[in-house]
């Protein structure tokens, strides 16, 4: 009697170690011992695959991918050699399945990004990465430093996906966008502030959410904001409220300051030197402007 195929392994895009490009697809992979033979199906959103002569050798369950377009993973066996592993997307759209054979055998299911297209299209994100020179971690870490690689790395996920990210001051990759120019006609659909918390005597753990109470849409973006990052960071949500903020002040536009860690804090400062930690973060706002521009 032939051996079944083991699923041993799932991976995502965002798993993998190293300086990682964010991308506004998804990328989900299925490794096997063995060449399991499958079906598939498309059932609203979600895609469901159905491996037959298969036995499952890792964790039954939901595993939370939270990408630009996948939502979760989840993998169980239906019965004797059988596993159904199901993709859950947000929005239904293109996708394809590449097969690398061989003892280990690896699946990679590609996700196309078009869906999230007419929501991001032509709409201007104003990105502020904060830099204030008195601010600086115990070890010298200067808050410009995760700011604007956190900024950078969001503006590149927005362009993905047919926005067009500003910065508040100069970058290499990106255009500026002043409030002077808002004043004159230049559009502008979402500010953004990225800072840290920064409190040298009693530094505390965590990240905060601020927004202007009077500007309209904000406390809405402010709200998609927090549930955003409270899924997918490993800190707590410290610090919520409002904000004196001038740029937000200048611009009429839904905007909000996310203070992305404590800089005084020596668990938060590793972090915010931490790539992994600054593309959570990143892709955490990526998902809750997706809210906000979907649920408009």
């Amino acid at each position: 009697m032939a051996q079944p195929a083991l699923l041993v392994n799932l991976r995502t895009h965002h798993a993998q170690a190293g300086d990682t490009t964010l991308a506004a697809g998804s990328v989900i992979g299925v490794d096997f011992w063995g060449e399991p033979s499958y079906t598939v199906r498309e059932d609203g959103p979600n895609i469901v695959f159905t491996f037959s002569s298969t036995a499952l050798n890792m964790p039954s369950g939901e595993f939370r991918v939270t990408d630009a377009v996948v939502k979760a993973v989840t993998i169980f066996e239906q019965d004797s050699q059988k596993v159904e592993l199901t993709i859950e997307r947000y929005f239904p759209g293109p996708w394809h399945i590449n097969k690398d054979p061989g003892p280990l055998c690896h699946y990679h299911v590609y996700i196309d990004p078009s869906p999230l297209f007419p929501f991001f299209a032509n709409k201007v994100i104003l990105l502020d990465p904060w830099a204030r020179p008195c601010v600086v971690s115990p070890t010298g870490l200067a808050e410009t430093i995760p700011t604007y690689d956190i900024a950078r790395r969001l503006g590149r996920l927005l362009a993905a996906v047919n926005a067009n990210p500003h910065f508040s001051s100069f970058s290499p990759a990106f255009p500026t966008l002043s409030p002077t120019a808002i004043r004159s006609g230049h559009r502008c659909h979402v500010v953004l502030s990225l800072a840290t918390l920064y409190n040298p005597t009693q530094p505390r753990s965590g990240f905060g959410i601020l927004y202007l109470p009077a500007s309209p849409g904000s406390p809405r973006l402010a709200n998609v904001l927090k549930q955003e990052l409270q899924q997918k960071l490993p800190l707590s949500l410290i610090s919520e409220g409002t904000t004196s903020s001038h740029l937000l002040r200048e611009i009429q536009a839904p905007g909000a300051v996310v203070k992305v860690g404590s800089i005084s804090h020596r668990i938060d400062e590793g972090l915010l030197r931490d790539i992994d930690y600054k593309q959570k973060v990143a892709q955490g706002i990526f998902n809750a402007l997706r809210r906000f521009f979907v649920s408009r």
